[in-house]
């Protein structure tokens, strides 16, 4: 049910046996009013675009419970059997909590009158989806490191047969909820007039929502460059070390032309999948077989002189000769390449000042060791009790990373 501008201005109790509507203040939106007048044109229009925007949050949260039902089914349940049980906790105890409350909240949404009130109502549950973001990173680390065992791999890909998506497409999911909430409300909100009886109600849980996705915004990128990294990962045969890192920036795949020297001088060019990150080069098979890698913190970048649409790729130790298509290919290539040193730089100058405050931290915590010593020397004269105590300060120190020498 929809009230016009010109219906009754009280408010409508939200069909379902939870608490009541709140009551709110008419047009008390700290957002900016639409100055827009509501005619009878415009309001006509909104209240057919206003039916379909609601089905759609509807239909949009029985679509992702079905995901979140799968994911629980096929991977998680399952995996019980075949991973550590420290480790099943750590990768889904997260995606049970979020699969529990949507099996709540989904019926909710469905009977209820006033979506707005919905949201408020459940604001605090979704403050979950931080809980999960925070954790992502462990989340994939760990699926990587079990993906070298055989019986977890096997697992995934029976698994994979009767399931429509890969684990990590699953994952993502979650990642995606809240900033996908924001775009739905708003919808919403664009086709409901300040007179009806969810205005208010929306205008706060949009607010709320958007509050969880700046959170969520922040790391979506990172979370999404991992997710995309592991996949690559698990499609490559051979062995190499694991390509997660939370600091690596997946960049781009192509399919190149290789050119390594041969016997007496002669090149052999071969076709390669070069996968191109922040700080690696990587090449496989166009089967997706491992071939080898290449560390990019000290390389750069040259057109070959010797080969037409040719960039050498080199270090002091290492030199990878690649031949593009196009030159247009080829400038993309090195653009990206650039960006992605320049990323890279920016990683270690992060973990360098991290690095810093943290031996800062040790050294200040060693240091009040010392003057702590100085005050028991001070109470105890005694040669032997003073060697004791500086035996001990000693030992102290050299756990918390402070250097003490006995010559103070």
């Amino acid at each position: 049910s929809s009230n016009s501008p010109s219906s009754s201005s009280s408010s409508s109790k939200p069909s379902c046996t939870a608490n009541p509507t709140p009551e709110v203040k008419r047009g008390s939106s700290s957002k900016k009013k639409d100055d827009k007048p509501w005619t009878e044109e415009r309001l006509a229009k909104a209240k057919r675009k206003r039916i379909h925007a609601r089905q759609e949050i509807i239909d949009s949260e029985e679509s992702y419970l079905t995901n979140l039902t799968a994911l629980m089914d096929t991977y998680v349940k399952p995996m019980k059997q075949v991973v550590d049980l420290a480790d099943h906790k750590k990768m889904f105890a997260d995606v049970k909590s979020i699969c529990d409350f949507h099996e709540i909240f989904y019926p909710f949404v469905k009977k209820s009158s006033d979506i707005g009130y919905c949201f408020l109502k459940y604001a605090d549950y979704l403050k979950i989806y931080t809980e999960f973001i925070n954790h992502y990173a462990g989340v994939i680390e760990c699926l990587s490191e079990n993906r070298k065992n055989k019986k977890f791999t096997h697992f995934l890909k029976e698994a994979r047969t009767n399931a429509k998506m890969e684990i990590t497409s699953y994952l993502i999911q979650p990642v995606q909820r809240i900033p996908r909430y924001v775009l739905l409300l708003k919808e919403l909100q664009r086709y409901t007039w300040p007179e009806h009886h969810e205005h208010d109600n929306l205008v706060k849980a949009l607010a709320k929502a958007e509050e969880i996705a700046t959170h969520v915004n922040e790391r979506k990128r990172q979370i999404e460059n991992m997710t995309k990294t592991l996949e690559v990962q698990s499609n490559i045969t051979g062995t190499f070390d694991s390509l997660i890192k939370p600091d690596r920036k997946m960049i781009r795949e192509d399919v190149l032309i290789k050119v390594s020297s041969g016997m007496f001088s002669s090149m052999k060019r071969k076709e390669r999948v070069m996968f191109l990150f922040s700080d690696l080069l990587l090449w496989t098979t166009t089967a997706y077989q491992f071939r080898g890698k290449m560390s990019l913190a000290a390389a750069h970048a040259e057109v070959s002189k010797k080969i037409d649409l040719g960039l050498e790729i080199s270090s002091s130790k290492e030199l990878c000769l690649l031949v593009f298509e196009s030159k247009a290919q080829m400038e993309s290539w090195i653009a990206d390449f650039k960006a992605g040193k320049e990323y890279a730089k920016k990683v270690r100058k992060r973990l360098m000042e991290v690095r810093k405050r943290t031996i800062d931290s040790k050294r200040g915590k060693a240091h009040t060791l010392v003057m702590e010593a100085f005050k028991t020397l001070e109470k105890d004269r005694s040669s032997a009790g003073s060697n004791e105590n500086l035996e001990n300060l000693s030992t102290h120190a050299s756990e918390t990373g402070g250097e003490i020498s006995h010559s103070v």
